[in-house]
């Protein structure tokens, strides 16, 4: 089965992968417990590997959350597909311990299903963590795809939805199950939708917000591991003339992404001046990223652990 069916369905599922630690986890399940207007039957399902600790008192504070541990340091692409597997929901929405829902999420997912859609997405807020550059950087590029998910945007069709702020229809999880049963990369499983000519949507309505403290020699060290994290998941369905392709054009990678950065946050005027200042670091996480990337292509998942903890 791809997804769970011992069961009665609920209306929406929330599958919350938690990574780094548990510090933020409270933020997000009391954003999740305090949603206006979400349905009466929602399901919440937090996943983390072995080493996040002080999950137990979590357990008893959040005692509706179902809580997995799953052994051994699982990749962000593991935890997700365990969580999606044990989801009920007519609706599966996924996030990350350290993002923060507004208080409309689930009711805005809801709504937002009732529409055609294979997945729709939202946007990405920095939350309350420290302005700095660092900070910043690493919100542009990462969470925000090069300011792609940063306010404002015009509700629409969509190429990607990001990892941190997604929801799929239970139907479209299930038509691809064989693509994410092992491990779910989100930006994988979208093009695998737009391929059998399903829709992805972006709107506004759908906001979360960033929390995520970060310090420099993490974030070089993240930029690196999820470039490699990214290229073995995408080796799973790939030629070896794909292969090579991707191999030979990655270096090429940090100019297009600039580019992207650009191209996107010269149409949010609000934040261009810290994307300005923040390019430096960006522009090294983006050499970092397609480096990860090139030696995935190389070497698949030989000699990388693909979780990253803090802790």
């Amino acid at each position: 089965m791809s997804i769970r069916e011992d069961s009665p369905l609920c209306s929406l599922s929330v599958v919350v992968v938690t990574v780094y630690s548990s510090t933020n986890l409270i933020n997000c399940l009391t954003a999740l417990e305090q949603q206006i207007e979400a349905p009466d039957d929602i399901e919440i399902i937090v996943v983390c590997h072995e080493n996040i600790k002080d999950i137990s008192g979590l357990m008893d504070r959040f005692s509706k959350v179902q809580f997995y541990r799953v052994p051994g340091l699982q990749s962000q692409d593991t935890l997700r597909a365990f969580g999606v597997r044990q989801a009920r929901g007519k609706v599966v929405a996924i996030t990350v311990e350290h993002c923060a829902p507004e208080k409309h999420w689930c009711a805005s997912i809801m709504k937002a299903h009732k529409g055609p859609y294979a997945a729709i997405g939202g946007t990405i807020e920095k939350g309350t963590q420290p302005d700095t550059l660092v900070n910043w950087a690493v919100h542009l590029y990462d969470y925000c795809n090069y300011g792609y998910y940063l306010n404002p945007i015009l509700s629409g069709p969509a190429h990607d939805l990001s990892d941190c702020n997604v929801s799929y229809k239970r139907e479209s999880l299930a038509a691809t199950a064989d693509l994410w049963m092992k491990g779910l990369n989100v930006p994988l499983l979208n093009r695998a939708l737009l391929a059998r000519d399903e829709i992805l949507w972006l709107t506004p309505d759908i906001v979360v917000r960033q929390n995520r403290d970060i310090d420099l020699s993490q974030a070089v060290r993240i930029a690196y591991l999820r470039g490699r994290a990214f290229a073995s998941a995408r080796l799973n369905n790939s030629s070896l003339n794909q292969r090579i392709f991707y191999a030979v054009f990655s270096p090429f990678l940090p100019l297009m992404l600039l580019r992207r950065l650009i191209v996107n946050m010269s149409r949010k005027k609000s934040h261009f001046s810290i994307a300005l200042r923040a390019m430096p670091i960006i522009g090294l996480l983006a050499i970092l990223w397609s480096s990860g990337e090139f030696l995935g292509y190389l070497l698949g998942q030989r000699g990388i652990t693909l979780a990253v903890t803090e802790e």
